[in-house]
Formats: C-alpha cells, structure tokens, sequence
C-alpha cells in the first residue's frame, strides 16, 4: 500500500516538498528495527519532517481525514517508533530540536521534541542546574522521556522519575486539536502543570507514557535542580578508556555487598528514612561487566573470572554529592551505622575503584549503550514500581523461572541480575531486568516473548506490580481493571485510531 497522491500532495503543501519523502531507499532507513528488535516491521509509506507546531497539527488532520496512522519518533530506540501496519507515516519530529526557554529563576527548561540529552545538559551545567536524565544515552530525546516513555534513571532516590518534572506543555491531541496545559492554558507561562481539576499530565504521561498513541507532545516545560558538579566533568584520557572523578570533598561513591536480598532491602529503606544519598541501587552486574570493560573480549574475560558474581549479586551502590564538607562527614557517619546495622561489607576493590573512577555514571547516564558491544539482543523486562518490600519480592521470584532460559541456552543473564532504584527516599522502587540473547538465533523471538510471558505470569501468580506497560491487558487487573479506562481514553480522544495505532 502507498499514500494516494493527493493525501501525499496534501501532506506535502505543510512541510515543503523537500521534508517528506517516499522514496524506496528514504523509507528502507526506517523499516530496519534496532538490533534488539524482533518481530515483523512494516515500511511506512512516508517520511515528514515538520518544524512547528503548527504544522504537526495540519498533518495530524490530514491524518484523521483519510485514515492515515502517523508515528512521532527522535532516535528510533524504541520498538513503537516504527510502523507496524500498512498505510502509516512518521513525523521525525528532529528539525524542532530547540531550547525554547531556560529560567534559572523559576528553574524550568522548555524544549521541542528534538532536543537531546548530550544538547540541554551541558547547557544547565553551565549554569549550575540540572534534570533528571533517563539512563538512554546522549542521543534520546529529552521530551519523549518526559512525556511519551518511561524515562526511569539512576538518581532517583534523592530527586524522583520524569513524571513528577513534568510542567506546562504543548499538546496535539490525537484527533488534532491544541491543548495547553496548567499555568499555559491562561497564558500565565510554562511554570505550573495543573489547573483546576483533575490533571491532564495523567493522560499525556501518566507512569511509563504513552509511545505516542496519545498524539504528539511540540513543546514541554521541565522542572529543574540544582547541580553540585562542575561546569565541565574533568576527564582524563579517551574513551572508552578515560577516568571521570569529581572533586572528593563533596562526592563520594561506596558499595557495599550483602549476604542475602533482604539485607540489601533493609539498608535501602533505612537509608531512604535518613533521607541520605542521592544516588540508592541495587544495580544488575551484566551491564556493569559491559562497562567495566573494553571489548568483547574483556568482557568473556570478567564474566567467566566470577569476580562479579561472587561480589556483585547482592550488592548496593550509594552516591553521596553534598553541599558542603560537614554535610559530607553527616551523611558518611549515616551510611556507616546503617551499613554495619545491616551487615554489609565493602566489594572487592576492583569494583569499588571503577565506580569512583567513572563518577560521570551519576551525572551523565550514558553508558548503557555498551550492551551492544556483544552483537546481540537486548530488551529489559518488568520496569515498573511499587513499595521497596515489594519489589524486591518480586526480584526474588525471578529465580522460580530464569533458570529454564539461561540454563538451556535461550537468553543470557545471570541469577539475581536485576536493578532496583527507589525513588524519593524509598517511597517508591523501580525494578529492571536486562536480558541478552544472540539475535542470529532463528529461535530467539520465541525464546524471548515466552520469557516474557514467564515473568508476566510468575508476577500476576504473586500478585506483583512490576511488568512493563506493554503487558497492560494481562496485568490491568492487578491495577484496578486500567486497561478498561486506557481504552476508553484512547478511544474518546483518537476515535478514527491513527495516533501510533497499535
């Protein structure tokens, strides 16, 4: 199926002949999914381009005119951002990629999907504020992690997730229409994301985001913080060999190992109650050893040494950035009764020492990305949240099943390879499983979705709130029957289904 040509000659009057494309070899770019992909991809029928807001709302009613789905995409990272039926276009929405507005008063950014990470973050560094940076790398969209996806990040304990960031923004709605919300509704500016009534942001992001399918975010406003690091991050060397250190008085990283997840529980929340810390996380040792590392090679070489297995399982890695020295000596004290109470004891040195010498893993965030370094799969599993107990039960019942795949050969990963990341001094905590499989594999997607499945049931046996958004329809129930009320949302706001219809 291609685009009748006068729907494409009316798409193409809104962004100029030379911003949409139909072009075989233009639209093989964008029907090839990443690597960790599986699954049919379709070849959507058009490419767009658009540069305002304006515009991205003509094309939005094109779109609902003649049935045409459209799909808002940046960087490509995630699989909602390709075509997965016939008769669909995609808005690369990279030409509005402006810093609109950043208040170092009110502290608040606002930005156009297009602005990257590694473009507003050395911006706010300079100016001695920052943001809560989703651990996606340099190159994702700072809107989209705000506002359509799940934007979970390491520094959570001491700031919160994306969604409670979220200000004034900028919406085309599904069907077409402008809305503007909070303190922007009344022209009052982008300080404040709500008004009288319920809130909007619950239907724009609501906790994991939509992926689009609830139309297209042009501009949003963040809230920001201070930031207690340098203006430029002191590195030493090339990467990918470099050390990132920042100045000791005021920024110092521990790990602590325990003998068994429950400890590792205790510590959390006892470290959450003292409100100390910034950065908290059990984090998983199978991307630590991929980063840790060079190449492919070294990383066969730290994995089968079992030096993170033994050291690593049970772990727990705590930031403390403070605002003075004596604040440092506080904290430090803290950590060191509530690490004693609970019985944990330093890792090995060789851990402890990467963790100080790449301090920019808690600012920057941009070191995920080595995963790919093996040539294979991935996808992470889970990814959502619930109180800290919680989930580190659910953490527990992994082992019930991930023995049957790693076993036999099917996925990659490791027992007790999963992070967790409380939010707001342990109000909250945000569990991840990364796995890994060699995507050659003619058996690997049905390896992986049977995975997938594995987890979903084992958390739905146990009651656990812990699945991805994905699995809303079989873990709705769990959630007070939310799948009903996303349908009906979805329905009452996009009733010809064209944004990113799945």
């Amino acid at each position: 199926m291609s685009l009748p040509e006068h729907v494409y000659k009316e798409l193409e009057s809104v962004v100029g002949k030379e911003n949409i494309s139909d072009k075989p070899y233009i639209l093989a770019g964008n029907r090839a999914a990443m690597p960790s992909g599986f699954g049919k991809v379709e070849s959507p029928e058009a490419i767009l381009l658009p540069a305002s807001t304006e515009e991205v709302q003509a094309i939005v009613k094109i779109c609902n005119r003649y049935g045409v789905g459209y799909i808002p995409n940046v960087s490509s990272l995630l699989p909602t951002s390709y075509a997965n039926r016939a008769g669909t276009i995609i808005l690369h929405l990279k030409r509005m990629n402006r810093i609109v507005e950043i208040n170092e008063e009110d502290r608040y950014a606002v930005i156009e999907p297009g602005v990257r990470h590694v473009q507003l973050r050395p911006e706010l560094m300079k100016r001695g504020l920052s943001y809560t940076v989703a651990s996606v790398g340099p190159g994702g969209s700072v809107l989209a992690n705000f506002t359509s996806t799940s934007g979970d990040h390491h520094n959570q304990h001491g700031t919160s997730r994306t969604n409670r960031y979220l200000l004034g923004v900028e919406w085309v709605t599904p069907d077409g229409e402008i809305v503007r919300t909070g303190s922007l509704s009344t022209d009052a500016g982008w300080f404040c994301p709500d008004g009288p009534g319920p809130s909007l942001r619950g239907l724009i992001k609501g906790y994991g985001g939509s992926g689009g399918t609830m139309g297209i975010i042009t501009r949003a406003a963040i809230g920001l913080d201070l930031y207690r690091g340098p203006e430029k991050m002191p590195a030493e060397g090339r990467s990918p060999k470099y050390v990132m250190r920042l100045p000791g008085k005021c920024n110092k990283v521990f790990v602590f190992k325990f003998t068994d997840l429950d400890k590792v529980c205790r510590a959390m929340l006892e470290i959450g109650k003292a409100e100390i810390g910034f950065t908290v996380l059990k984090y998983f040792y199978l991307p630590l050893a991929l980063m840790m590392t060079e190449s492919a090679n070294d990383f066969w070489e730290l994995w089968n040494g079992g030096l993170l297995h033994k050291e690593f399982t049970k772990s727990l890695v705590v930031y403390l950035s403070t605002g003075s020295e004596e604040e440092m000596a506080y904290e430090e004290k803290i950590l060191s009764d509530i690490i004693t109470e609970t019985g944990g004891k330093p890792v090995d040195e060789t851990i402890s020492r990467w963790f100080n010498d790449n301090m920019d893993f808690f600012i920057i965030v941009s070191f995920l990305q080595r995963v790919l370094r093996l040539g294979g799969g991935w996808a992470p599993v889970k990814l959502s949240a619930d109180s800290v107990r919680h989930i580190f039960d659910t953490g527990k019942a992994v082992s019930e099943f991930i023995g049957d795949f790693t076993e036999t050969g099917k996925i990659f990963n490791a027992p007790d390879d999963y992070q967790i990341i409380p939010m707001e001094y342990g109000h909250m905590a945000h569990i991840e499983l990364l796995i890994m499989w060699d995507r050659y594999d003619p058996d690997a997607p049905k390896n992986v979705v049977d995975f997938m499945r594995r987890s979903s049931e084992t958390d739905r046996a146990h009651g656990f709130h812990a699945e991805m958004p994905v699995m809303l329809e079989r873990q709705g129930p769990l959630y007070s029957n939310c799948q009903i009320w996303a349908g009906q949302i979805k329905k009452a706001f996009d009733p010809n289904n064209v944004s990113n219809p799945r």
